[in-house]
C-alpha cells in the first residue's frame, strides 16, 4: 500500500491534535454520503412512525457511526487508488494517518453495536448494523475485496441501502411497510444501479492501478454510460408506476426522481469528453442531488 508520509498538526495540545484527526476522519469518510445514510434511515423510520423520539435518534446516531466505519476503512483500504486518482482527502494526503484512522474505524464499529444493543435489546437493530459493518467490511477488505468486482461492488451497494432502510423500520412503529418496500426498494436499486456505476466514471485510471475490475475497466466508457442511462430510466418509471398503485404519499418523490434519472442520463451523455476528473464527476452528482430531493420530498409530503 502506497501511503503518503504522516503530516502531523504543528505545534498544539493534545486536544488539539485529537480534534483535527477528528475533524480529517469525519472528511475521510465523505460527509455527504454520510448525511445521504442518515436521512434514508431518518425517512423509514419518518415513515414507520408518528413520534420521532430519544430512541430513534440513538439509533440513528447507531447507523451514522457504523456508515462512518465503513467509510473510513475504505479509505484505509483506496490509499494507491485515491492517490492516482488525485484524492485530497485526509489519508491520501497524509494528514490523517492510517493507524488513527484504523483505530477510529474499530471505536466507531464498537460504539455502533454497543448503542444499538441498547437501544433494541434483542430486536433485529444489532444484526443490521453487524451486517452493515460487514458488507463494508467485504467491499473494502480481504479475502473478499468487493470493490475490484463490478457485481460484488453493485451487490454490496445495494445491500448496505436495504439494510439502512430496514433498520429504520425496525426502530419505528413498523407502520407504512408497502411505502418504505417502495422507497427502500426503488432507492436501493438507484444506489446499486446508478451510483455505484457512476461513481466509478473518473476514476478508471487509479482504479486499474489499485488492480480493481470496474464495469469502466471491463465493459468501457461508453457501455457503462449507457448502463447508468437505461438503469436510471427504468428504475425511475418503475417506481412512479408502482407508487401511483400502491403507496400515492410517495408519488412527488417519485415524479423527483423521474426528473432525476433525466439529468443523470442527460450528464452521463454529455460528459463522455470531458477532461476534467469534476467534469466527469457530474452524472455522480446528480445521482446524489437526486437522492437528497427525493428524501426531501418524502419527508416534506409527511410533514404537511
Amino acid at each position: 500500500m502506497d501511503i503518503a508520509p504522516t503530516k502531523f498538526p504543528a505545534a498544539g495540545t493534545s486536544w488539539s491534535v485529537f480534534t483535527s484527526f477528528c475533524r480529517d476522519f469525519l472528511q475521510e469518510s465523505r460527509v455527504s454520503v454520510q448525511v445521504i445514510f442518515l436521512i434514508r434511515f431518518g425517512t423509514a423510520a419518518a415513515l414507520g412512525t408518528t413520534i420521532f423520539g430519544g430512541r430513534e435518534m440513538a439509533a440513528a446516531l447507531a447507523w451514522v457511526l457504523a456508515t462512518l466505519a465503513a467509510y473510513v476503512f475504505n479509505g484505509v483500504m483506496d490509499v494507491t487508488e485515491d492517490r492516482a486518482n488525485g484524492s485530497t482527502r485526509p489519508i491520501s494526503r497524509g494528514s490523517l494517518p492510517v493507524p488513527v484512522a484504523a483505530g477510529g474505524v474499530v471505536v466507531s464499529s464498537g460504539l455502533a453495536l454497543t448503542i444499538g444493543g441498547i437501544v433494541d435489546p434483542g430486536g433485529l437493530l444489532p444484526l443490521l448494523i453487524l451486517a452493515h459493518l460487514v458488507c463494508g467490511y467485504a467491499y473494502s477488505g480481504a479475502p473478499f475485496y468487493g470493490k475490484r468486482r463490478g457485481y460484488s461492488a453493485v451487490l454490496l451497494v445495494l445491500a448496505m441501502g436495504v439494510l439502512t432502510y430496514a433498520a429504520g423500520w425496525q426502530v419505528a412503529d413498523r407502520k407504512g411497510g408497502i411505502a418504505i418496500l417502495l422507497l427502500g426498494a426503488a432507492m436501493s436499486l438507484w444506489m446499486g444501479g446508478v451510483g455505484a456505476l457512476a461513481k466509478d466514471l473518473p476514476d478508471a485510471e487509479g482504479d486499474a492501478a489499485g488492480g480493481r475490475r470496474t464495469p469502466v475497466i471491463v465493459w468501457g466508457d461508453r457501455r457503462v454510460r449507457i448502463l447508468i442511462t437505461v438503469n436510471a430510466v427504468v428504475i425511475a418509471f418503475g417506481y412512479l408506476a408502482a407508487t401511483v398503485a400502491f403507496a400515492p404519499v410517495l408519488v412527488p418523490s417519485a415524479i423527483a426522481l423521474v426528473f432525476g434519472a433525466v439529468a443523470v442520463g442527460s450528464l452521463a451523455a454529455t460528459t463522455r469528453t470531458a477532461t476534467t476528473r469534476s467534469g466527469r464527476r457530474l452524472p455522480y452528482r446528480a445521482f446524489m442531488v437526486t437522492q437528497y430531493a427525493v428524501h426531501i420530498v418524502v419527508l416534506a409530503a409527511l410533514l404537511f
